[in-house]
């Protein structure tokens, strides 16, 4: 993700997303129960970020051998309250079912709560 020397410079999008990433916990996560990443409730991204957050996320964890995966990286993007996806490509190799699972959230229609009917 570095620029060579005579190569264009990252953005600070680029930038900023590689450091959120490598420092969940400290930016915009906390450990929850049983070691889960949980997002700050106080924390709203939306589509275009998210879409960058999930998008350099794979792409770390397919070309960078210093990057940790994170096991709940995926379960962030379950609360479309707080987090919007709109087109992120992910890799079969690496995409597990209840990933898909948290994910798929983002599309499904929220139930009617009481207030709603």
């Amino acid at each position: 993700m570095a620029a060579k020397a005579g190569d264009d410079p990252d953005s600070l999008m680029t930038l900023a997303t590689v450091f959120c990433l490598r420092n969940l916990r400290k930016t915009m996560c906390y450990q929850g129960f049983r070691n889960k990443l949980c997002m700050r409730a106080d924390i709203f991204l939306p589509s275009e970020i998210c879409d960058k957050l999930v998008n350099t996320y794979m792409e770390l964890v397919h070309t960078d051998s210093n990057f940790e995966p994170e096991e709940s990286f995926f379960q962030l993007f379950s609360d479309p309250r707080s987090t919007r996806l709109t087109r992120v490509q992910l890799r079969e190799d690496f995409v597990r079912d209840r990933d898909l699972e948290a994910i798929r959230k983002q599309v499904e229609p929220p139930l009617p709560t009481h207030s709603d009917r």
